[in-house]
């Protein structure tokens, strides 16, 4: 069985600068196209202290002190490092945010560590023989210019007032230098910047009741959560919300108050060590994906771990440490994938799909392969016993009554492990400069399955039809049909490249379809949204029959949602920037904004559209996100 290389990949049409054999930073749509806002609820306080010390130590001059020196300097051959310490008082409430920011002289392509290192030094006494270990890992920046403030992210080292004791280290052997507490230019001189919640607004209320027209709405009134990444029903008709940091949300049919579930009710949002163990470390819980299942049972997606300041993310992690010698942070690498949840009498009962592939299963990746972590999207198909996962940089399978992982220790298979990953219909490219070739995969937020068990997915660059129902459910007969050379005419450029396989287009060529969801219909022609382009319908076959943008709610077409309405076969989609909702049938766009959904609604981004089918009517459920100002809401549409 082989398996193809992964290599880096643009999104949202950031060039990539080098061919790796794993992917950079994650760019989403989220991040990006979309603006998302911060996930807080209170005021916010910002304070800047400057060092009451400040220190460089030189491994060429081991007993001599540099405390009075206006430079701080950092550099592997010969090693410098140094040393920082802030007074931190006066704080009030919650930190949320530091950071530490050095005025640079002097510029470098490898950028320095910061770490926390002990007390036990004085500004006019420290030298290279009595330096400080250095202890945690912060964060570290990949390069720095001279005459330019740099920024590393220290919140793990401020937890409140005290004393903060910093060192900065090289990670090259090209050196660097920043003005320190002593420089004659005050304005230049290093800087702690801590932000801090220092108390708690009172939320808006909720939505208004609808005024008809077939809408009800459900939120912060109901126990629902601050922002609303997505919104499923299962097969008995209970509502799940994606809820991100605070956890999964459930209406039960029948109930009018949400229950909340978060990691300590059972949420897993981390895999397992080969050994069977949970990675050490500090876990991370943001739900961003939810898909009903059988009665009582909803499929979770998570949200991997951001990492420190100029880390590798959750993606680049297992592959990039071993690059510098160090070990991976499996807090890191292991976190985000996926969840099937069960309601109880009493709780949740949770069975986790690591979206990982073991060693020794891929040729070109002996270690294991750690991809898959921000799951965007969940699709479950009842009839293939399937549950879908777009994802960041694939896309992959998990058994949808999957008993739970049962690897023994030191072992792993596909089939103890209850999932098969991953899958692109990536294509090569030149990077900015058309100095090198690289492959481009990102962001599959389109999870569509069609009637024969096939599955449709949709990323920033191709498209693809999966063809796992057409290949007797095959899932590796189905991946080569998508992945192979031979199989160009399944990888579906939807908004065309000028230029497409077996050319390679450069940045200029390249028109990204920014695919942010799917839905297919019942005659199998597959609607599709863009971020940025608006509306796509495509013959069974993949072939383009009609695009829309100005025509939908936003004048625009910057879609971020779409699903089929099973009642009369249109489409809805939701609008990305704000404005509501577009419906099509046929020549037909009804428009659902100022005047049909409630003021406050108006101007969210919907994040998520799905189809109740355990009702009659249908329902259409619809997830207002939410702002800074105003929580989300559901949105449940009854009417014709």
């Amino acid at each position: 069985m082989g398996r193809l290389k992964h290599w880096a990949r643009w999104g949202m049409g950031v060039a990539a600068v080098g061919l790796l054999t794993h992917c950079g930073n994650t760019i989403e749509p989220d991040e990006t196209a979309s603006g998302l806002a911060r996930e807080g609820r209170g005021l916010e306080e910002t304070r800047v202290f400057t060092p009451v010390a400040d220190a460089r130590v030189e491994g060429d001059y081991p007993s001599q002190n540099f405390g009075s020196s206006d430079s701080l300097k950092v550099d592997g051959s010969p090693e410098y490092t140094s040393f920082l310490r802030f007074e931190v008082s006066g704080l009030t409430g919650t930190v949320r945010r530091a950071k530490l920011r050095l005025y640079a002289t002097a510029p470098t392509a490898t950028g320095p560590a910061v770490y926390t290192t002990g007390s036990a030094w004085q500004e006019g006494t420290l030298t290279f023989q009595t330096k400080p270990a250095a202890q945690s890992l912060l964060s570290r920046v990949t390069s720095v210019a001279s005459s330019t403030w740099v920024e590393w992210d220290v919140t793990a080292a401020v937890q409140g007032n005290g004393t903060v004791n910093l060192a900065v280290s090289a990670t090259g052997t090209d050196g660097t230098a920043f003005s320190s507490r002593e420089a004659s230019n005050t304005a230049l001189r290093p800087q702690l910047v801590v932000t801090v919640e220092t108390g708690s607004t009172p939320p808006p209320p909720p939505p208004p009741p609808p005024s008809g027209n077939g809408w009800t709405f459900h939120g912060a009134a109901q126990g629902g959560p601050r922002y609303v990444f997505g919104v499923s029903a299962d097969e008995g008709g209970n509502l799940w919300v994606a809820g991100g940091e605070e956890g999964l949300f459930v209406l039960q049919n029948g109930q009018t108050q949400f229950r909340r579930f978060t990691m300590a009710d059972g949420l897993r949002p981390y895999g397992y060590m080969l050994d069977g163990s949970a990675p050490a470390g500090e876990k991370y819980l943001k739900v961003i994906s939810v898909a009903g299942g059988p009665p009582g049972v909803a499929f979770v997606g998570y949200e991997g771990k951001k990492p420190a300041a100029g880390m590798p993310t959750c993606e680049d992690e297992w592959d990039a440490a071993p690059a510098v010698g160090r070990t991976p942070d499996a807090s890191i690498y292991k976190s985000g994938d996926a969840d099937r949840v069960t309601l109880t009498a009493t709780g949740i009962q949770v069975v986790h799909y690591d979206l990982s592939t073991g060693p020794n299963k891929v040729s070109a990746e002996p270690r294991g392969r750690e991809k898959l972590c921000n799951i965007l999207r969940i699709a479950y198909d009842s009839r293939t016993k399937s549950v879908w996962f777009g994802a960041n940089h694939g896309f992959a399978w998990g058994r949808s009554d999957f008993a739970g992982y049962g690897c023994a220790p030191g072992t792993w298979d596909y089939g103890c492990a209850g999932v098969m990953e991953h899958v692109h219909p990536a294509i090569n490219a030149w990077n900015a400069d058309q100095t090198r070739v690289v492959l481009l995969t990102d962001a599959y937020y389109g999870v569509s399955v069609a009637a024969n068990g096939d599955v449709w997915f949709g990323g920033a660059n191709r498209s693809t039809r999966f063809r796992y129902g057409t290949n007797n459910y095959n899932y590796w007969a189905a991946q080569t049909q998508s992945e192979g050379s031979s199989y160009a005419w399944n990888r579906y450029d939807i908004w065309p490249d000028a230029v497409g396989e077996p050319n390679v287009p450069t940045r200029a060529q390249r028109v990204d379809d920014n695919v942010s969801g799917m839905a297919v219909m019942s005659d199998q022609s597959v609607w599709v949204g863009s971020w940025g382009r608006g509306l796509a319908l495509l013959d069974a076959n993949g072939a383009r029959l009609r695009t829309l943008s100005t025509e939908l709610v936003d004048g625009k077409g910057y879609v971020s949602a779409v699903a089929g309405d099973p009642l009369d076969n249109s489409v809805w989609a939701g609008a990305s920037w704000g404005g509501g909702l577009s419906r099509v049938q046929g020549t037909t766009v009804r428009k659902y904004g100022t005047g049909v959904l409630p003021e406050e609604l108006v101007w969210m981004r919907i994040s998520d559209i799905q189809v109740d089918r355990s009702s009659s009517p249908r329902r259409i459920l619809v997830a207002f996100q939410g702002t800074d100002t105003t929580p989300g809401a559901i949105g449940v549409f009854t009417g014709p």
